[in-house]
């Protein structure tokens, strides 16, 4: 094994003529002789000039360096192009940017539409789950059909701000809403880009957004809550379970859809929350409701099948019966801030409120519901007042017998 003196004694400096010398590795190897690392040297102005090349594995040879030496000192004399060789690379570096934006021009420049049905969708069907091809296909029929038909290519920060995120302005689609659809239109940009067929930045990165608290606080009375559930049950089970099971557990909706049965221990009334939205995995608690729920749906099924199977028991499906309920009972009714409707996401909502309002502290509600910051619960916090002025009535009467003596 070569010693690090020796390795340095390997590496010293080797004249190679005029302007160039280098330096041999002490261990590597380029064919049967050590790799070299090339390096020129020259005056410019009455300075010293030093400037490395590179390993000779890298393609750097004793002629190309003699070539750039050539070209340096051909411009240094006629005062003609780059005189260093770092602004013989920013020249090319310059050249290389003017072929690729003049190649990008001459290709056929696709719709948004176009190129979601023919690059982007089939790329997310063959590596994300059905539930994002589907949410694509959606918002390219809504919140995107004004930019369908424009060449993806002349998207502008101002298009998508006219065109998407007006609408929050409007208070006709949630933050939520508008963010995933900028993020839909940023990755066709991005894999647009690295197909050569749009060149600069990414429009979302100056999209001006409107500052709005986005935070839903509609949550459910427990009458509420029983005439939800009752007509959801008129329509569909699964949407009546999820519904409960969200309701008692504060799980979201995609939460509940992956549960598996070996995800539930009705034994100790525990069930196991995986790869959740925040990716810190964690345990909810089977209530009396939950539990024979749970033990309704489970008969016979085996531990790999799914808690709520697809069908019947898809996204799409238990929220198009939550949509329906909740239009027959009026919750909505007038309401055209989204923040105030009621959705399914309402449920964990309601689960968290329940919970506050009966006196747990928000660290105990922060940690069911897998917040990573305490910060995102505190939103419950105006419904502890009359468990805050009960906790401070407990003292009275703790000083009795001391103002007794006075």
């Amino acid at each position: 094994m070569t010693s690090r003196a020796e390795g340095r004694a390997a590496e010293a400096w080797i004249y190679a003529g005029r302007g160039l010398r280098y330096r041999e590795h002490g261990t590597r190897r380029h064919g049967p002789r050590p790799d070299r690392y090339w390096c020129l040297r020259y005056k410019l102005d009455g300075r010293d000039i030093t400037e490395a090349v590179g390993w000779w594995s890298k393609g750097v040879s004793k002629a190309k360096c003699l070539e750039i030496l050539a070209e340096l000192r051909r411009n240094q004399r006629t005062g003609r192009g780059p005189r260093t060789l770092r602004e013989l690379r920013e020249s090319e570096k310059a050249r290389q940017a003017a072929r690729t934006a003049e190649e990008t021009a001459l290709k056929p420049k696709p719709t948004v539409a176009e190129f979601w049905v023919n690059e982007y969708r089939p790329r997310l069907k063959a590596t994300a789950r059905p539930l994002t091809v589907t949410t694509g296909d959606k918002l390219i029929k809504s919140a995107l059909s004004g930019l369908a038909d424009r060449p993806l290519n002349t998207l502008s920060p101002t298009d998508l701000e006219n065109l998407v995120v007006r609408p929050l302005v409007e208070n006709s689609r949630s933050p939520a809403y508008i963010e995933t659809s900028l993020d839909f239109v940023s990755a066709m940009w991005n894999l647009a880009r690295t197909r050569g067929l749009v060149s600069g930045p990414n429009p979302k990165t100056k999209v001006r957004r409107p500052r709005v608290d986005n935070r839903r606080d509609r949550f459910l009375t427990a009458s509420e809550a029983l005439k939800l559930l009752a007509a959801l049950k008129k329509r569909s089970t699964a949407a009546h379970d999820l519904a409960l099971l969200s309701l008692f557990s504060g799980l979201r909706i995609g939460e509940g859809l992956a549960l598996t049965w070996a995800d539930i221990d009705l034994e100790d009334g525990v069930i196991f929350v995986k790869d959740p939205k925040n990716k810190n995995n964690r345990h909810a608690y089977v209530t009396a409701e939950l539990r024979a729920m749970l033990t309704r749906r489970g008969q016979g099924r085996p531990r790999t099948a799914r808690v709520f199977a697809e069908g019947s028991a898809g996204y799409w499906a238990v929220s198009g019966h939550f949509r329906s309920a909740v239009k027959e009972l009026g919750f909505n009714r007038g309401l055209t801030d989204p923040r105030r409707k009621v959705v399914f996401h309402t449920l964990r909502h309601t689960f968290a409120s329940w919970l506050v309002k009966k006196g747990q502290p928000l660290f105990t509600v922060s940690r069911l519901l897998g917040h990573r910051n305490i910060k995102h619960t505190e939103r419950y916090a105006h419904l502890e007042p009359e468990t805050q002025r009960e906790a401070t009535a407990g003292l009275e009467g703790i000083l009795a017998d001391f103002f007794a003596k006075e």
